[in-house]
């Protein structure tokens, strides 16, 4: 049983001024264009669409782009909902929450598996719980080798190498499944490890919520290389103790419990090309990098350069410090602001922009004023 999502800055946009202090509007002397850098802070700002929670931000999603198949978020969130949704929001699956954090968490959990108890439809008959969904928390079972969400990858060397930058947990009609751990090793390359199979009702066990899940051979994948099959097939029986239109929580057969939020199809594409991004163009230069540094040990262990042989170890290492800040083109990925939109130009405004420099027209009115920022 297997995602948090990260969040990509929208690029700095110029504002026109409507008018310049002092200036003669009616005058056709050249004029220079002051322009204002607003930055995706003070544009959030001014909306008033600063979310504080992860909750705040999936709904205000959830509402424009509407759930996967076909499943909004009419269903309002419930205040236990959203207590633990915020509580584990940005918490790398639960890894970054203290010990007294995740006891409140679990405890949480088992409020909501107490109202799922009651459901009127069961889980394994409920079309909704089909989408997409990343794994917000989980609480590794006493009785549970490893971690049951990532494996190897998840463990506190893996973290290290395989920064986890993607989790998630997706079911699709009629009985699909998939597990995906996104990541960057050494916080450059791209890679993610994907888990493909499908899931029916576990045997011995008619409670309309329990399902074994198979799986293939996960799959492998680093800077958007091919896919290689490398290990065992495996095999999880999982429970789904509560489900609604935001979230759905899981509990293992060795006691495991786990939190998946519910995302749009769109977002889930767009969360998985960014977790993509600049994969051979990073893969290159880490392996220039790498190259660079063999040679300068080389030369400073075996030649009487040393001044040589220390820039080009000087040079490797720029080049694996300019490898982490390119990764995502320098950006940091902020969701809240990929899901803005930009509205369109209006006649005025499009009318404004196709008239010529030297039409003698008065080219300092602000008729972008209106213009959603």
């Amino acid at each position: 049983a297997f995602a948090p999502s990260a969040r990509a800055r929208a690029p700095a946009r110029a504002r026109i001024p409507a008018r310049r202090r002092g200036r003669d509007e009616n005058s056709t002397a050249p004029r220079r264009v002051q322009t204002t850098l607003v930055t995706p802070r003070t544009r959030a700002l001014e909306r008033g669409r600063v979310a504080r929670t992860v909750a705040d931000e999936y709904a205000m999603i959830s509402e424009r782009e509407g759930a996967n198949e076909g499943f909004g978020t009419n269903e309002e969130m419930s205040d236990d909902v959203r207590a633990l949704t915020t509580l584990v929001a940005d918490s790398d699956g639960g890894a970054a929450l203290g010990a007294d954090a995740r006891k409140d968490a679990d405890a949480m959990i088992g409020k909501l598996e107490s109202v799922g108890a009651d459901a009127t439809v069961k889980p394994n008959d409920d079309p909704k719980i089909f989408g997409y969904y990343d794994v917000s928390y989980v609480s590794v079972g006493e009785k549970q080798v490893g971690n049951p969400a990532g494996g190897r990858f998840r463990s506190p060397l893996g973290r290290f190498l395989f920064k986890t930058i993607g989790l998630e947990q997706n079911l699709f009609a009629p009985n699909k499944i998939e597990n995906r751990v996104a990541f960057t090793l050494f916080g450059c390359l791209p890679g993610e490890v994907t888990l493909e199979g499908t899931f029916a009702p576990a045997e011995g066990v008619d409670d309309g919520r329990t399902v074994k899940a198979s799986f293939g051979p996960p799959g492998i994948s680093v800077a958007g290389g091919p896919k290689l099959r490398i290990g065992p097939k495996s095999s999880v029986v999982l429970s789904t103790t509560y489900l609604d239109d935001h979230v759905r929580l899981g509990k293992g057969s060795r006691g495991s419990l786990f939190v998946f939020t519910r995302k749009s199809e769109e977002k889930a594409e767009r969360d998985h090309r960014r977790w993509g991004i600049g994969g051979l163009a990073i893969a290159i230069m880490l392996l220039t990098a790498l190259g660079l540094g063999i040679f300068g040990v080389h030369e400073l262990r075996t030649t009487s350069h040393t001044l040589y042989s220390v820039t080009v170890v000087l040079a490797s290492a720029i080049s694996l410090a300019m490898a982490y800040i390119l990764r995502d083109g320098g950006i940091v990925a902020e969701d809240a602001d990929l899901d803005d939109d930009v509205g369109e130009l209006s006649e005025q405004q499009k009318a404004f922009l196709s008239r010529g420099r030297g039409d003698g027209e008065n080219k300092g009115e602000n008729v972008f004023s209106s213009q959603k920022a």
